[in-house]
């Protein structure tokens, strides 16, 4: 009976232990907070700093920390400064993980470093940040932003000046050695860098289409050469007579150069993109033409709508975005099946008045002769005419020959 007892009590603590196991695991993977994974992956340019900007606000929206894996040779100072700027300025918690094998060279070193928190694999470097030009004014600026965000996130003067050094004389470190130094934690997968933070995966982030073609213009060549473009454009349309739609393209050409500067925000490029497309298809509607500014108008509209709807991070679009979307967009289809019709109307064959009178049959009102005009009714209208052979009396029946101007050379119809 005591080994029965003994038997029943060791299975009740065996399931006791079991399901206090299940119900801890429950709970930790309950408290794991979801995280936005964002893939800096690639140049540090105006691309990058929009997808930035689109998971940083939906990680707000959703209050969700941001992970950065970061596997960059730099890019642009003014960038990294704005995703820097960002990532402060949000207040959300955010981890940097530069992958196995990885980088986060010159200016990624300085995303890495404002997520105050770096995470690096087996084989990765960090730093090499000296600026270039290497100008004594550059480099203390840069070297003052390393600082300024190094104190945020280390609080230890010596952390500080590795981040100083990474500038002012381009340090590089390995991970064991950045991990030795203490400016970073080891990490062989992302899985184990979510594990360490509590964190479980969440919606990644990369650069979609949008923001490829925002990292293509913030190229200095790309938009310098488009910045010309537009001003020869302009230039065109100044010396050229009538309008030939030159300008509006030389002006969205130059506005996307200044966005590609970050010089203009997306919102007014959007304004601009839907403005001309209207004002275009509104062209197409009043002027003789082959459709192209009906089509061209029709692009922009769908061009602006499609900007306007991929700013938005995934999952927010709203039923007001929606509506004004399809509004703008049946505007826009409205407007261009106007213009396609009012193009076949315009377009239909003129006829010159000699084409409509030539052959024509009338009745002389006078007597004519090829010296002394008469008057003649033809096409229901009353013409001055000179006869090409002979005298025609008043009252005989004539055939338009030619038409000079407004006057007419008539003989006398054979029929008479």
């Amino acid at each position: 009976m005591r080994g029965y007892s003994a038997l029943v009590t060791l299975v009740m603590v065996l399931f006791i232990l079991t399901t206090s196991i299940h119900i801890a695991i429950l709970a930790q993977s309950i408290s794991k907070q979801s995280t936005i994974v964002v893939d800096i992956i690639g140049n540090i340019d105006g691309g990058m700093v929009s997808l930035v900007e689109r998971a940083v606000k939906s990680a707000l929206d959703n209050n969700m920390p941001v992970t950065l894996i970061i596997d960059s040779y730099g890019g642009y100072v003014a960038s990294a400064d704005r995703i820097a700027e960002i990532l402060v300025g949000s207040g959300a918690r955010c981890v940097a993980y530069v992958p196995p094998g990885g980088k986060a060279a010159s200016a990624a070193s300085m995303v890495a470093i404002a997520c105050g928190k770096i995470y690096m694999g087996p084989g990765s470097s960090i730093g090499a940040a000296k600026p270039i030009p290497s100008d004594e004014k550059t480099v203390s600026y840069v070297a003052s932003r390393f600082r300024a965000l190094a104190q945020r996130a280390f609080d230890d003067p010596a952390k500080v000046e590795i981040a100083e050094r990474f500038v002012k004389e381009s340090l590089t470190l390995t991970e064991r050695e950045a991990v030795s130094m203490g400016i970073a934690y080891p990490a062989s997968s992302l899985e184990e860098v979510l594990n360490k933070e509590g964190l479980v995966m969440g919606p990644r982030y990369s650069k979609d289409f949008f923001e490829g073609i925002v990292s293509l213009l913030s190229d200095p060549l790309i938009y310098s050469l488009i910045l010309t473009i537009g001003v020869y454009l302009i230039l065109a349309e100044i010396f050229t007579t009538g309008f030939q739609g030159y300008a509006i393209a030389g002006a969205l050409l130059i506005l996307l150069a200044l966005y590609g500067m970050s010089l203009v925000p997306p919102d007014l490029l959007v304004i601009a993109l839907l403005l001309s497309g209207v004002v275009l298809t509104l062209i197409e509607v009043t002027t003789p033409g082959f459709g192209v500014f009906g089509i061209a108008g029709i692009v922009l509209i769908a061009a602006g709508v499609s900007m306007l709807i991929l700013q938005r991070p995934p999952g927010t679009l709203s039923l007001e975005l929606a509506g004004v979307a399809a509004l703008i967009l049946g505007f826009g289809g409205l407007v261009g099946f106007i213009a396609y019709k009012a193009g076949q109307a315009v377009r239909m064959k003129r006829y010159k008045p000699e084409e409509l009178i030539v052959g024509k049959i009338g009745l002389a009102k006078t007597d004519i002769d090829e010296n002394t005009p008469g008057v003649v009714y033809v096409a229901g209208e009353e013409w001055t005419a000179y006869s090409v052979s002979g005298k025609i009396p008043s009252g005989s029946k004539i055939v338009v020959v030619s038409m000079e101007g407004i006057i007419l050379r008539v003989k006398k119809a054979e029929n008479n």
